[in-house]
């Protein structure tokens, strides 16, 4: 008796596809991780989360679309609603005592040495008791749009998961190991505990892919079920965020190959009519608001007009530039980037997914392209749309200062992460060919694993050990504790410093010096006082200076709480072209913001006077041949590699005498000329100043050699009406024919300046 075979239909394969342990191994994991970096990130600091929340909260408490300009803050009001009207949907009913243009207070000193790891001020907001657990207010409704959008990353990590197992179902380890790079991306881990778009984005660009793999693999070719399945999955992508509108192309590519294939040219023609209909009956209200509101459809110009754009025909060195840090940004640059992983981490991704894109090539190098021939168009349909979410974020560098940001490629990246890996099974399968380790498993197998479990403590670590100290309060110490340098110093009635430690007698030019304050808070402080550490000379040149809220801007005055002991740790960076040698002091103090400084009395009662000092500080120079030694490069042109002033401290009518040290840094064609400035600190424009010099350097540049050094001494001649007070120099590398200043250049090439600042002078009467 002849047995029938019976073939599974695709909802039973989709079933079998998904009742698999490894799965849900990842999704259980990707989901406690997502929650973790929910939890441990405050409100808002996620970048543009505020406003994207601003959004929600606009449908929640006005009922209606934001309109672009018509706030008097900024909100995401440019985007299409899905997202938001699903936050709407999950919080609509909590009362968030806020209007939705509430601003939090700011740390004004957020961006400092923004670009480092730590948690020095790396909270761009203050933030208080009132987001701790149990959440209610804002912070529940908050919270609770971050758990729809957590959904929703665990809905693409489905899809990318699927996606695979389609392409090789054969292969279910190929899955596991592209998984790996979605649902353990410290950056998409974070953003999808975060209220924003591109999760979303990230979610319907890979449905759409999805589907287009499905189709193409289809042994039943086209339908008009097609073009409804298509019309709703890319209404799905539009209405999440408009930059997928390319996602068209794959859908097009996908419906005319197996219209070629299967010459079904008639049903191509349905298909494409039906998704179009389908779409405009869906999304096409959007755009037809866009165009009564701002005059087009896409509401693009608006946004430019409110927010900044770049002229794209002067933009691509700039973008070209912006590159890599698009790519760190891709895989964890927290807040609004402020919070970097160390280098060595972007590096090892660079190499990981790197060698797996190479791997692509091995098929070819072995001469055996049948290994490709089943996966061929999906393949193809994969790196299309690297392609084409690569070609939409490089637009976005061209035309937005804002464009540098990895997240805008969140639609593709489980296409990148199924190409790197399926590069990397194409590497082991060369190398270790079919043979089988000793537990059984395939080496494929094992690798994905190890990808998997790798990629989860990065993300971890990415989560505990780089963003939640970001955002720690300060330690504790006991009440009997004992403190370094004992002192016992009372400002006003709120605080007491118990002691103090500074962590060298001396330090060089570049040096980091560092002081930890020991605080007992005394009184209920009536509001934010800012801390201030001061090194100065004893002519009251300033060498260093800090100012921050308490805790590096995570525990403000107005969250002490009688009885509170914490340790303050605060960082000086002392300048490259600081003057040595030299002695400073080192004071500090804490003041009302654009007002007063606290009083400070000592055990006995008497009077401190509004700074406290702390201790001297020895300023020595850095090694080299000529006074203050640098090395600034002025457009790989030339170097200053020195300077020296005849005298730091002068009346008006006298001449200072700048001397400059340049080396060549390459052979050149042009003579150079310094420029030499004066002017008050702040020195907001460069020649801006009545005093300066401008001279030709000597001898001629273009008769230098790589190497040499010149001296050049050029006169300032002080007027006799210049006030009193402090006064930075400025030094600048002039083009002798176009008359602009030469930029300065950072270690990595990136732009500082177009001048440089030297160590103040002082002028008395």
């Amino acid at each position: 008796m002849e047995i029938e075979e019976i073939t599974p239909s695709p909802r039973d394969v989709l079933i079998a596809h998904l009742l698999t342990p490894p799965l849900f191994i990842v999704l259980a994991v990707f989901m406690l991780l997502a929650v973790a970096g929910s939890v441990i990130n405050p409100l808002h600091e996620a970048t543009d989360e505020l406003r994207h929340y601003r959004f929600v909260q606009h449908l929640v408490q006005l009922h209606r679309l934001p309109v672009q300009g018509e706030m008097p803050c900024q909100a995401q009001g440019h985007h299409p609603p899905l997202f938001y009207a699903l936050g709407a949907l999950a919080t609509f009913w909590i009362y968030t005592e806020r209007e939705v243009c509430a601003e939090p207070t700011t740390n004004p000193f957020w961006q400092y040495r923004y670009w480092e790891v730590g948690r020095d001020n790396k909270n761009l907001y203050l933030h208080g008791a009132d987001e701790a657990f149990p959440w209610h207010g804002e912070a529940l409704a908050a919270h609770l749009v971050r758990f729809v959008n957590i959904l929703i990353g665990a809905g693409t990590v489905l899809l990318t998961w699927l996606l695979a197992r389609v392409i090789w179902p054969e292969r279910p380890y190929l899955a596991l190991g592209s998984v790996a790079f979605v649902a353990f991306n410290p950056m998409f881990v974070f953003m999808s505990g975060a209220i924003n778009n591109d999760v979303i984005a990230a979610f319907s660009g890979t449905a759409v892919l999805f589907a287009c793999v499905v189709l193409v693999k289809s042994p039943t070719g086209l339908s008009r079920r097609w073009g409804l399945v298509l019309g709703g999955l890319y209404t799905l992508a539009l209405m999440s965020k408009f930059s997928l509108a390319v996602v068209v192309v794959l859908m097009v590519v996908s419906v005319t190959y197996v219209a070629w294939q299967r010459k079904q040219w008639r049903l191509w023609l349905e298909v494409a009519v039906l998704a179009g209909l389908v779409t405009a009956v869906l999304a096409g209200w959007w755009f037809a608001r866009n165009q009564m509101l701002y005059g087009e459809p896409t509401g693009f110009e608006r946004l430019t007009e409110l927010w900044g754009a770049r002229n794209p025909a002067d933009s691509w060195g700039l973008a070209i530039h912006e590159l890599p840090y698009t790519w760190t940004s891709l895989w964890g640059r927290f807040g609004y980037g402020q919070i970097p992983l160390p280098e060595s981490v972007y590096l090892g991704l660079r190499w990981l997914v790197g060698i797996g894109l190479l791997g692509l090539a091995v098929p070819f190098l072995r001469r055996q392209w049948h290994e490709l021939r089943p996966a061929a168009m999906p393949l193809f349909l994969l790196a299309l749309d690297v392609a084409l979410l690569f070609a939409v974020l490089f637009n976005y560098l061209l035309v937005s200062p804002a464009g540098a940001m990895g997240r805008f490629f969140f639609p593709a990246l489980p296409a990148l992460a199924i190409l790197a890996f399926y590069g990397w099974s194409r590497w082991v399968d060369w190398i270790w060919g079919d043979r089988r380790l000793e537990i059984g498993d395939s080496p494929i197998s094992i690798l994905a694993w190890i990808v998997n479990v790798i990629m989860a403590l990065l993300t971890a670590v990415a989560l505990f050990g780089f963003l939640r100290p970001a955002y720690a309060q300060p330690p504790e110490f006991a009440a009997n504790a004992r403190v370094p340098n004992p002192t016992n110093a009372q400002f006003d009635a709120f605080v007491n410093l118990r002691g103090y430690e500074l962590s060298a007698p001396a330090v060089q030019p570049g040096d980091e010096l560092t002081v930890r304050l020991y605080w007992e808070v005394t009184g209920q402080p009536p509001g934010n006082y800012l801390l201030f550490a001061h090194l100065m000379n004893e002519n009251g040149l300033m060498i260093a200076q800090r100012d921050t809220h308490p805790g590096l801007g995570n525990f403000p005055s107005s969250q002490w709480q009688v009885g509170d002991r914490f340790v303050d740790t605060i960082r000086l960076h002392m300048p490259e072209t600081m003057y040595a040698p030299d002695a400073a002091t080192l004071s500090i103090g804490l003041y009302a913001p654009d007002a007063y400084r606290l009083g400070i009395t000592a055990a006995d009662g008497s009077g401190l006077g509004d700074a406290l000092p702390l201790g001297s500080v020895a300023l020595h120079p850095a090694p080299g041949d000529v006074p203050n030694p640098l090395s600034q490069n002025f457009n790989d042109q030339m170097r200053l590699v020195g300077y020296d002033y005849n005298n730091r401290v002068l009346r008006p009518g006298d001449v200072l005498a700048v001397t400059l040290y340049w080396q060549a840094a390459a052979p050149l064609d042009q003579d150079y000329e310094a420029a030499v400035a004066l002017c008050d600190v702040p020195c907001p424009d460069w020649l801006g100043p009545r005093v300066t010099a401008v001279t030709p350097l000597m001898p001629p540049t273009s008769t230098l050699t790589p190497g040499q050094i010149i001296s050049n001494t050029m006169l300032l001649s002080l007027p006799g009406d210049l006030s009193p007070g402090a006064y930075l120099i400025h030094v600048a590398l002039i083009d002798p024919v176009t008359k602009e200043p030469q930029n300065v250049l950072a270690a990595d090439g990136h732009i500082l300046d177009d001048r440089l600042l030297l160590a103040q002078i002082r002028i008395i009467e």
